[in-house]
């Protein structure tokens, strides 16, 4: 069940989660000390609540990466799930509030986001139901069970109410069923339902509704796009090709809401430029084809799609962060991973990295 091996893990992967782990905390710094200033009289405080959950980070990934075997997951793949389940349920009557969403556990000396951990625990246990029941999925009637999985886990977050997490591990789970061969017809049918789900839950809050038409709009004026996006992206376009330097962006100064969590990218294009913004994508795109590669060489089936799951986690949230920086998706709540503030969000990100170095460890063949 446990194994350390670092000799066989892949280096590269891991230097270069590191250094976008460090470079996210230096520009949370840069993005967030004059609104800390401004708000708190301390420019350090977002930073140091960084660091501290950036330790609890490396913990976490380290743990993940060299301690647990990824057969841990499979073994206890339902008690994760229930688990997180029993979390998620939780904030819904014990959660704080912030902002008007209530997504929060109070733990007396921090709070935690219990849909980070949703996010792993569904993706394990989506890994468990294609290892078991792979054949079933061929059939309609194969999916009644991982839908029930799926549905069960994302009620209770989009009552928190949370949108953008549901639409995120619903995506990385039908991805990774399509990868499981999914027939087609069956792929028409679920992307019609989800879509007729996403647009019940945009009719049911007006703000949501606001907010989507006014991103329609934006497709014919762009001065109909929200006031984030059109900061976000006066701050992309002011970095021009090598950026205006580190800590001189104009936006932070109060210009750009959220611009240390949900929009600290744009930060990032303004301050370093073209060339900083490509680096952050190309990272991504990086990690991508890494954790693809990686799933061909696992050494069963469990294994290969939980490495596809998380590759699918990470990417994809970082998609639709920087899709929603740009204006191509409607403002929706979710950081950018490893670069973006945030305690529950960065130290899950790294877990989830960590149990890639870990898989690393089994590939039948060299990367």
């Amino acid at each position: 069940m446990f194994k350390i091996d670092f000799r066989k893990s892949d280096t590269t992967l891991i230097v270069l989660i590191c250094l976008c782990v460090i470079f996210g905390t230096v520009m949370v710094f840069s993005s967030s000390f004059i609104s800390a200033y401004l708000r708190w009289s301390s420019p350090y405080k977002f930073f140091f609540k960084q660091i501290l959950w950036l330790l609890v980070g490396f913990g976490a990934m380290f743990t993940t990466a060299f301690i647990i075997n990824y057969k841990f997951y499979k073994k206890y793949a339902k008690v994760i799930y229930i688990i997180s389940w029993i979390f998620v349920v939780a904030v819904l009557f014990f959660g704080v509030s912030r902002l008007g969403a209530k997504r929060w556990l109070n733990l007396g000396f921090f709070t935690i986001q219990p849909s980070e951990f949703a996010k792993i625990a569904i993706v394990i246990i989506i890994a468990d139901f294609i290892s078991r029941k792979k054949n079933m999925i061929e059939e309609l009637k194969g999916l009644i069970a991982p839908s029930a999985i799926i549905l069960f886990m994302l009620f209770p977050i989009a009552l928190e109410p949370d949108l953008g997490t549901p639409i995120l591990i619903a995506a990385v789970c039908f991805a990774m069923l399509f990868c499981a061969e999914l027939p087609m017809k069956v792929v028409l049918v679920s992307g019609t339902i989800g879509a007729l789900l996403v647009t019940e839950e945009i009719i049911r809050k007006p703000y949501r509704l606001a907010r989507f038409h006014d991103y329609l709009a934006s497709f014919i004026n762009i001065d109909a796009a929200s006031y984030q996006v059109k900061q976000s992206l006066n701050a992309l376009g002011a970095g021009g090709f090598f950026g205006r330097g580190l800590g001189k962006s104009e936006m932070k100064l109060m210009y750009l809401p959220e611009a240390h969590t949900d929009f600290i990218f744009p930060i990032i294009g303004e301050e370093l430029g073209f060339l900083g913004a490509c680096a952050v994508i190309a990272f991504f795109i990086y990690l991508f084809l890494k954790g693809i590669k990686m799933s061909k060489c696992m050494p069963d089936v469990f294994s290969e799609y939980l490495c596809l799951g998380i590759t699918f986690v990470i990417v994809f949230q970082a998609v639709i962060n920087l899709f929603v920086a740009t204006g191509i998706f409607p403002a929706k709540g979710l950081p950018l991973p490893f670069i973006s503030f945030g305690g529950t969000s960065l130290a899950i990100s790294m877990a989830a990295a960590g149990i890639l170095i870990n898989l690393s460890q089994y590939s039948k063949r060299e990367m």
